[in-house]
């Protein structure tokens, strides 16, 4: 993946990103070298974001759809 400034964020309606076609499952290592799944979300500016809460993440991995 390309690198971006990626930044890890609490979602307001979690289960809204569920049926979302921008949202996918993704492996995301986050500023402190751990690693967590979390949803990657594709759209850049989503209403459904908290940003009061927001950390940088290293990297993403995202879930390849077979």
């Amino acid at each position: 993946m390309a690198r971006k400034n990626l930044k890890v964020v609490r979602l307001i309606e979690p289960d809204l990103c569920l049926e979302c076609r921008f949202a996918q499952t993704a492996q995301v290592e986050l500023a402190d070298g751990t690693f967590q799944r979390m949803i990657h979300c594709r759209r850049l500016d989503c209403d459904n974001w908290d940003y009061s809460s927001a950390e940088s993440a290293k990297s993403v991995q995202t879930d390849e759809a077979a």
